[in-house]
């Protein structure tokens, strides 16, 4: 929960510096405007006006500010797994399809199709080590192959997608294409070891920033 609120704040801190960077880029124009009108009275006046300095914040580079420091966030947070035994992970009908998995007093949904597994509302889980752990558990019964098609992806670059996805959940504004898609990770192995703007691109065939 104290990340969550971290993150919010870091959000709102984003919102308000682009905000403010327009705020700043208005005012220069309405200053230099005056400059201009009173010119023929005072050119030195216009001469200062020209030299203030406006601060000029990037949203794109607050945005990928704020894509590290939550990369390092999920790193850093401690786990409370020890073994993929603790998540008790359970076929629900027999078929190799539709899994359950315990995690955090919590129940969640895992779906193995051919080369992918699908987990619902994986956006809650926010601990990369313990992902580490799931993502073990995930490929000890079905594993997922790599990008290049023959090798198997490894329980870390399978967290590391996760940690993407919910990246993309937590930033992304309400009525982004793939906002929703972002909230259940889908691992698979077109995305293996793809960074966050990649897999935007790949699947909206927009810019994140």
């Amino acid at each position: 929960m104290k990340k969550k609120i971290i993150f919010a704040v870091m959000l709102a801190s984003l919102l308000t510096a682009c905000s403010n960077n327009n705020s700043e880029s208005k005012t220069k124009d309405k200053v230099s405007s005056e400059a201009e009108v009173s010119a023929g009275s005072s050119e030195k006046k216009v001469q200062d006006t020209k030299e203030i300095p406006v601060k000029d914040s990037s949203s794109a580079e607050l945005t990928e500010e704020l894509i590290t420091e939550m990369n390092e966030a999920a790193e850093e947070e401690e786990g409370i797994l020890i073994s993929s035994e603790d998540i008790q992970l359970a076929d629900t009908d027999g078929m190799g399809t539709n899994y359950t998995f315990q995690y955090d007093g919590e129940t969640y949904n895992a779906i193995y199709t051919p080369d992918n597994w699908k987990i619902i509302d994986s956006y809650k889980i926010t601990s990369e080590a313990d992902m580490i752990i799931i993502c073990t558990a995930l490929a000890s019964i079905h594993p997922v192959r790599g990008s290049d098609g023959e090798s198997l992806r490894e329980p870390w670059d399978m967290a590391y997608e996760w940690v993407q996805h919910n990246i993309a959940y937590n930033i992304l504004p309400d009525g982004d294409k793939w906002k929703d898609n972002a909230k259940d990770v889908d691992i698979n192995p077109a995305d293996q070891n793809k960074s966050l703007y990649e897999m935007y691109k790949n699947k909206t065939g927009g810019n994140l920033m």
